[in-house]
């Protein structure tokens, strides 16, 4: 089956709330989930860290932003919400595709977790790769929501017409501001304004992911096995997670992970979200001047930011990957003892993220840590948003590359011995 009919058909699968496809060999379904993460994120006055026995008091930075957000002449009540009472990040639905093969015990020996890019909404994109994947590995796909991503955002985010309205007062008054759009005004709204959102919603995003897997060891997870192989499959902003997730190895979770890495792999300072799909311009550069000024400052800016990234090990690996110049021995350190676990894929006409990036964070200055990265060229026009056509005219060129960058992924990944038929 080629892309275009793969991509039409499992869509409709997905939009038909799961079930299973005899002809693609897989089940989708989707399965709830209550964050634990949830009471570190911004919106309250007082924070308490039981590990540490910490109280933060967070009143004054309350106050700037409300009075941050009243100074906007336009109404933004859906992007002034405190995200610790939003009730969709915190109780969400994830999916999982499964193989029809079933094992002698019904129970899949390999999962691989999917992690989408920065300002995502739909899995449509990523469910012709989800498939795929399970049909070249025999492994389940669990395609899991990030933070404020997906149907983890507030609903109204979504909302075309009142996001257009927004983005046309905020193009009026600020005529500088390149980029906008009724698609990325709100993250590009909630990160100007609050920039160590990325941190305190990714660092959600690490302890349900967390959680999820410990779920899988308590036989919690439907239809895997609690001595899985977990890998990831991520794209963009996932990739830059997932290597978090790597070099902090959480609870040892992550010792045996494989990590593919599609149009991603760099430090968050050398990759160029301004995108009217991902960020307008104030929002990208609000978003690493921010944690350049923090990193040289040693965040000072934040108490318990600071907190975090002095005193919580594993969750403080972030901070090796917000600048390239910064922390380098170590991130680098790091990358050395886990590039055996990592294979990189970017795109040689990415601006998002540019492959020559991904080499130098993947394999340092002098290109002495022995990861590999695999930049791919494909025959039709594509960048980062939308690397796989669905035009007519590109169909057969579009088919021959996603099949080669699938056969890359289950490779490294390792075909399991019930991949299915299709895996042809």
């Amino acid at each position: 089956m080629d892309y275009q009919s793969l991509y039409y058909q499992i869509k409709a699968l997905m939009k038909a709330g799961g079930g299973k496809d005899e002809t693609l060999g897989i089940c989708l379904k989707k399965y709830p989930f209550t964050s634990p993460g949830a009471q570190i994120l911004p919106g309250k006055d007082h924070y308490y860290c039981p590990r540490h026995e910490r109280l933060f008091d967070e009143t004054k930075t309350a106050d700037i932003l409300a009075k941050e957000a009243t100074e906007h002449h336009y109404n933004l009540h859906p992007l002034k919400m405190k995200d610790s009472t939003i009730e969709e990040n915190k109780y969400f639905d994830y999916f999982i595709l499964h193989p029809l093969e079933k094992t002698s015990d019904g129970l899949n020996k390999g999962v691989i977790l999917l992690f989408h890019g920065l300002n995502e909404k739909s899995w449509d994109k990523y469910l012709p790769w989800a498939v795929r994947l399970v049909q070249l590995t025999g492994k389940s796909v669990v395609l899991f929501p990030i933070a404020f991503h997906m149907n983890r955002a507030h609903k109204s985010w979504s909302d075309i017409k009142s996001m257009h309205e927004i983005a046309l007062i905020r193009q009026q008054n600020h005529p500088g501001f390149s980029n906008i759009s009724a698609v990325n005004t709100a993250i590009s709204i909630r990160l100007g304004n609050q920039p160590d959102r990325l941190f305190w919603s990714g660092l959600q995003t690490y302890q349900d992911i967390s959680q999820f897997i410990k779920k899988i060891k308590k036989e919690q997870i439907e239809g895997i096995d609690p001595e899985a192989s977990i890998d990831f499959f991520a794209y963009s902003i996932g990739a830059f997670f997932s290597l978090i997730l790597l070099m902090a190895n959480p609870y040892g979770y992550f010792s045996h992970t494989k990590l593919f890495a599609f149009c991603g792999g760099t430090t968050l300072d050398r990759s160029f979200p301004i995108s009217k799909y991902i960020l307008d311009s104030n929002a990208g550069q609000t978003l690493n001047s921010y944690f350049s000024e923090q990193l040289h400052n040693h965040f000072q800016g934040s108490e318990r930011l600071a907190h975090y990234m002095d005193h919580h090990e594993g969750e403080n690996v972030f901070k090796l990957m917000l600048h390239y110049n910064l922390y380098k021995e170590l991130r680098e350190a790091k990358m050395a003892t886990i590039h055996n676990q990592v294979m990189a894929v970017p795109l040689k006409k990415d601006t998002i993220i540019p492959p020559v990036e991904v080499l130098s964070t993947l394999k340092g200055d002098y290109r002495d840590i022995p990861t590999r990265v695999e930049p791919m060229d494909f025959d039709y026009p594509y960048d980062h948003v939308h690397p796989f056509s669905l035009m007519e005219k590109y169909r057969s060129k579009t088919g021959k590359d996603f099949e080669e960058l699938m056969h890359k992924a289950a490779d490294f990944l390792e075909r399991g011995e019930h991949a299915s038929p299709f895996n042809a």
